[in-house]
This record gives structure tokens, C-alpha cells and sequence, in this order.
């Protein structure tokens, strides 16, 4: 199975999914490595709220600026037929 990589990370949906995801391995990698004795590094309940509170408030900001996106359209703009609606379809 071969990736195109280019590709993936001009989708910015797909980048901010990536992201995401990473985080999620960071968070369970570290579970595991304090639970396995490799690290004494603990996990808070605290620790999780904050970089949950910080990586919500980046994607809110990409958000608000547009980068999230219909991804069916090209660039950060609305199609033109997406212009000349009233209301959704």
C-alpha cells in the first residue's frame, strides 16, 4: 500500500485528524510507560484538562480564521455556487 503523504497533508480536515491522533498516542504511550515502571511521569487528571483545554482552543482560533473547511472546495473560499445559496442544501 503505497501513500501519497503530499497529498494528505494538503487536507487540512485530514492534518487536523493527524493531529489529533497523535496526541491520543502521546497520551497512551505515556500511560503505558508509567504503568510499566519505565517513567515516573503521572498522567494528572489536571495535566489532561489543560492540554485538552489548549489543543480546543487552537482549533477553535483555525477555526474561526477558516482553515477548517468544506473540503470539497479548493483554497479557503466558497465555491460559487455555495455564494448563491439562500440557505443550505
Amino acid at each position: 500500500m503505497k501513500l501519497n503523504w503530499k497529498v494528505r497533508f494538503k487536507n487540512k480536515l485530514w492534518v487536523i485528524s493527524f493531529i489529533s491522533q497523535l496526541f491520543i498516542l502521546a497520551e497512551v504511550l505515556l500511560i503505558g510507560a508509567h504503568a510499566t515502571g519505565l517513567t515516573d511521569f503521572h498522567l494528572t487528571e489536571e495535566i489532561k484538562g489543560w492540554v485538552f483545554a489548549v489543543v480546543n482552543a487552537i482549533f477553535g482560533v483555525l477555526s474561526t480564521l477558516g482553515n477548517v473547511q468544506d473540503p470539497t472546495t479548493e483554497g479557503l473560499e466558497d465555491s460559487t455556487r455555495a455564494m448563491n445559496y439562500n440557505e443550505p442544501k
